[in-house]
């Protein structure tokens, strides 16, 4: 199961991701009952706010792919699962809220910086690791200028390094730092907020709110799966002789 949903009272749900090991990775298969989740509650009456958080220390250490694929063709279908998520969360009716601990890594540093709302532990880590692994991460970029300047941007992917939560907050990516291990529950006061207020009023402030600030741009998103897809595959191809 990739996913824990919990159903609070006032229509607060809270999903839990539950990835593999210790850094909480989450593969393919995790990432498409992710977003099939998020397409199940879109639908949902009586969702007033989303709060996403991460399964014991980290929130999520990052995205693992299907390995040896040597057709572009395939690694596409394996990294459009990606863009599912961020298409299914983009369509949800209501703020999604993270409850950043620990790890914060590739995939999860791009949750992050898509989510209307950051929570993130003092001691939470983010990075873009990518270009560590030979592999830039243009599906991140495909949106990341949205939030942090392009020169900012560059260098988190071209260095790999890690930033801490105030760093985070100072760059645009998370919007309140608190104590280790109150993360979620400060999470949970914030859409408690929310789902006290006008549930219209919610809806037209979030869904004009992306707009106005262009935080989806699907053909750049799928621009940058069809050129990650040729040199993953091509990468593939060597390595297979």
């Amino acid at each position: 199961m990739a996913v824990r949903v919990e159903e609070k009272s006032n229509g607060v749900i809270v999903l839990t991701l539950v990835g593999q090991g210790e850094p909480n990775h989450l593969d393919t298969e995790a990432l498409l009952g992710l977003a099939e989740t998020a397409k199940t509650l879109a639908n949902q009456s009586g969702m007033r706010a989303l709060v996403v958080t991460g399964q014991g220390a980290n929130f999520c250490g990052g995205r693992v792919g299907k390995k040896g694929l040597t057709r572009a063709s395939d690694v596409a279908e394996d990294l459009n699962a990606i863009l599912k998520v961020n298409a299914a969360f983009a369509a949800l009716p209501v703020p999604t809220i993270l409850a950043v601990e620990g790890l914060a890594l590739g995939w999860g540093f791009g949750m992050s910086a898509q989510a209307d709302y950051v929570v993130a532990a003092e001691n939470a880590r983010f990075a873009l690791p990518e270009m560590s692994h030979g592999m830039p991460p243009l599906i991140v970029l495909s949106y990341l200028f949205r939030f942090v300047s392009y020169k900012r941007g560059f260098e988190l992917s071209l260095s790999s390094r890690e930033i801490s939560a105030a760093d985070a907050e100072g760059y645009g990516i998370v919007t309140s730092v608190v104590p280790p291990g109150a993360a979620l529950a400060e999470a949970l006061r914030v859409a408690d907020f929310v789902a006290a207020q006008d549930p219209m009023s919610i809806t037209l402030l979030r869904k004009f709110g992306r707009e106005a600030a262009g935080l989806s741009d699907p053909q750049r998103s799928e621009y940058a799966v069809s050129l990650m897809s040729v040199l993953l595959a091509e990468r593939a191809q060597k390595a297979h002789g």
